[in-house]
């Protein structure tokens, strides 16, 4: 399975507002809102001190047909392509600029 990657200040403020929801609601003679507040905050530590992970993000375009084959929609470049079964296909993304060629959606 591959790698997933989130913002790591979403995590982070959402980690805060738990902690923030369970001050408010750990009055209980159990102990459980403080638990709950303690176990978050571990969470959230836990989060904070990660490296980074090296990341980029990713182009998305398509190639556009031209009189004399396919260019990239993003960089304008000339399309590369390989026989495969016989078939003449695309490469999955774009020499030249990187760009995966999923048809221009973002994800």
């Amino acid at each position: 399975m591959a790698d997933e990657y989130i913002c790591k200040q979403d995590a982070v403020d959402y980690c805060k507002a738990l902690m923030n929801a369970e001050l408010v609601q750990h009055t209980d003679d159990w102990g459980y809102g403080k638990e709950r507040y303690n176990q978050t905050e571990v969470i959230l530590n836990f989060i904070e001190n990660r490296q980074p992970a090296d990341v980029a993000p990713v182009a998305h375009s398509r190639w556009i047909k031209t009189a004399d084959g396919a260019e990239c929609e993003k960089c304008g470049r000339e399309a590369v392509y390989q026989i495969i079964d016989d078939h003449w296909q695309y490469e999955p993304f774009c020499p030249h600029c990187g760009a995966k060629m999923d048809g221009g959606k973002n994800g």
